[in-house]
């Protein structure tokens, strides 16, 4: 690749970096959850509210949850579940960190945060800071430039869609012809 383009700067995709994070806070919540029985059904239950982006709790509507047996709002829930693992807590907290860092582009910041909250977190946590830290010099691209491969891999997915809906195609033509059909590539010939 840098002999045919040598001037070529490599861009991660911003979805699989914090898909990478996500997945990573995802297993330290289901590593502390089978461990405290006591709160096994609300870290189950409320495992969406973790990977919610901070600013969009809602911390003004409460509303009566069954877990708790009392009425509560988004943000007292969090509270709660991070409360009840320090190493949960400061791998939430870098996640948070993490999302805030690639919404605002400050990739100075990320490298901050990456190098010193790395002792109080998960080891999930860590082997995600450590594939970052690999690929740092690609990370800093990611922040600077806004190209994404969100739109060619959501074309692929559709594609495979078609093809797993179809079961198969007799003919390449035929099939080829659908996907620009749906793509809006072709026009349909109507008489």
């Amino acid at each position: 690749m840098q002999e045919v383009f040598p001037k070529a700067e490599i861009v991660l995709d911003k979805f699989h970096i914090l898909q990478l994070f996500s997945r990573a806070l995802n297993k330290t919540r289901i590593n502390v959850m089978n461990r405290d029985k006591k709160n096994y059904n609300k870290l189950k239950t409320y495992w969406k509210l973790l990977l919610k982006d901070q600013t969009k709790l809602d911390y003004k509507n409460y509303t009566y949850h069954r877990c708790f047996k009392k009425h509560m709002c988004e943000v007292e829930i969090l509270h709660y579940l991070i409360d009840l693992d320090s190493e949960l807590k400061a791998s939430y907290e870098l996640y948070q960190y993490v999302r805030h860092c690639i919404k605002t582009k400050d990739f100075e910041l990320l490298k901050k945060t990456l190098a010193n909250k790395q002792n109080s977190v998960s080891s999930y946590m860590k082997t995600a800071i450590k594939t970052i830290n690999k690929y740092i010099n690609y990370m800093e691209n990611t922040l600077k430039y806004d190209y994404s491969n969100g739109i060619l891999e959501g074309i692929n997915n559709k594609i495979k869609v078609m093809k797993r809906i179809s079961f198969g195609y007799r003919s390449f033509y035929h099939f080829r012809n659908r996907i620009f059909i749906t793509q809006n590539l072709a026009k349909i010939k109507t008489a």
